[in-house]
């Protein structure tokens, strides 16, 4: 920590980036970061090589989130890549990593291959915004109301709520310290889980409707294209939680969603509730990786090719 706040200290230009398909705990480290370390320089950028996903907008400093082209071609002296477990999840983003002086990897995520300069990963965290929680403390930073709701964000998203295994005794104590700078926890719950549309609804009455289990049901698996998508005019970040409702299902060990992007490009989400069965491993196979209960992976392929893989390489993963 006394490294990492000498070289902020002496950096003019920072960056700050997570990985494409950003979730709560990406968007907050990284608005959660880059509002810290402002109170230290004042060119500070966050960027995405993607699109903010709708539910986060409400988030404070979200319209300060910047695209990939607005800093394309530009050289920091520091960047800061957040939550993401290898180099080529940051998209275009890697781009502008190679033209930084020095690179600090900050992530939670076993599967990560410490691509950084300074490489700062903590497995047993529940969230990156947990760490970034730690590392904004360890530096003597202020934690203000508008930066512990971005930290608050980041880990009921990424910790289920606090069903996860990763939350620890930690874990409540970060929130608690959260808590006391007045966060407006209701409407942040309102801003995640009771803003929902009704086509975002009857797209999961479809969903749930169609969806296919395999292998001796202990596989669930939906299925989303692009036309499905386009037919209940809904964005791709709406699809986000339908997952976990396969993995609900008594008698399923894994479940999955299938969801186009684009061209021969389909994004897999993986979600076991077994300490035994590891989707990690499972998303591993297809370039992927997480957690061992929520992982992901994108594969190149149609979407019935992508299905007939999965059911082959999970068969060794379901229980018998």
């Amino acid at each position: 920590m006394n490294k990492l706040a000498r070289i902020i200290s002496n950096s003019n230009s920072i960056a700050i980036t997570s990985h494409i398909d950003p979730d709560g705990d990406s968007i907050g480290s990284m608005l959660a970061l880059w509002s810290a370390l402002r109170q230290k320089c004042r060119n500070v950028e966050a960027f995405i090589d993607d699109v903010l996903p709708r539910k986060y907008d409400f988030l404070p400093q979200s319209k300060y989130v910047k695209k990939y082209k607005d800093v394309e071609g530009k050289d920091f002296d520091l960047f800061f890549a957040l939550d993401c477990g290898n180099k080529a999840r940051l998209g275009h983003g890697a781009e502008a990593m190679e033209n930084s002086k020095i690179v600090v990897n900050i992530d939670h995520h076993i599967s990560n291959t410490e691509f950084g300069d300074i490489n700062i990963i903590d497995i047993n965290s529940s969230s990156t915004c947990e760490m970034i929680y730690s590392i904004i403390k360890d530096m003597g930073l202020i934690i203000d109301k508008q930066i512990a709701t971005c930290i608050y964000v980041g880990i009921v998203t990424d910790s289920g709520n606090f069903m996860y295994d990763n939350v620890t005794e930690k874990t409540h104590l970060i929130v608690a310290d959260l808590m006391k700078t007045d966060i407006a926890k209701q409407d942040i719950i309102y801003n995640l889980y009771q803003k929902k549309s009704i086509n975002s609804l009857r797209f999961l009455g479809y969903s749930l409707t169609n969806m296919d289990v395999e292998l001796g049901g202990r596989l669930a698996i939906f299925q989303i294209s692009s036309d499905l998508l386009k037919k209940f005019n809904i964005p791709g970040d709406d699809v986000e939680s339908l997952v976990n409702y396969g993995r609900d299902i008594e008698g399923i060990d894994i479940a999955v969603t299938m969801m186009e992007k684009g061209d021969n490009k389909v994004k897999l989400s993986f979600r076991s509730k077994h300490d035994d069965i590891d989707v990690r491993a499972l998303a591993q196979l297809f370039n992927g990786g997480g957690h061992k209960k929520a992982s992901g992976a994108m594969l190149n392929s149609t979407l019935d090719e992508a299905r007939n893989q999965v059911i082959e390489k999970a068969k060794q993963f379901v229980r018998r």
